[in-house]
């Protein structure tokens, strides 16, 4: 017996001709399935372009020699960055009512989280066009908008009523 023999368990009446048992070159039909392409975000399990990201690094000269992971793991951070300071915004917008993330939103949050603060604002940007450091009050409704302009007119429109009953006596 050769080696190719010992190593196969299948007895050679239920062999099929083609198959190999060991180990070889597969041949038949299943050689000509070619593995698919797949990037190497999806392989890392990310949304961020790991190769964008490479190739950003390696154009910035940051090193002489950059490692395959490094720009997987630094495509994985950005992209958690990314994810906490959007979802915070999105809560913080919830909040005051509004349907859209506003750039004092995204302020807010990272303001908020000890862990963006420490990580986003290194020094403060003073030219800045962000909004200023004080929190910003949600809008009242819009009902209640309505409420006080007919307040208002109330309160315009009771003066001159009480001066003409005043001026006709």
């Amino acid at each position: 017996m050769s080696e190719a023999e010992e190593v196969c368990v299948v007895p050679e009446q239920e062999r099929e001709p083609e198959a190999t048992c060991s180990g070889g070159p597969p041949r038949g039909r299943g050689a000509e399935a070619k593995k698919s392409r797949s990037s190497r975000s999806s392989r890392a399990g990310l949304l961020f372009p790991v190769s964008r990201i490479e190739r950003q690094l390696r154009k910035g000269r940051f090193a002489e020699r950059l490692g395959a992971r490094a720009p997987v793991f630094l495509a994985a951070v950005l992209q958690w960055v990314t994810h906490k300071t959007m979802d915070m915004a999105g809560k913080i917008s919830k909040r005051s009512n509004q349907h859209r993330i506003s750039p004092s939103h995204l302020q807010m949050a990272v303001r908020n989280s000890s862990a963006l603060k420490q990580l986003l604002l290194g020094k403060p940007r003073h030219h800045s066009r962000a909004v200023p450091q004080s929190q910003r009050v949600a809008a009242p409704s819009r009902k209640r908008k309505a409420k006080d302009r007919r307040r208002r007119r109330r309160q315009r429109a009771a003066p001159a009523r009480a001066t003409a009953a005043v001026a006709a006596k």
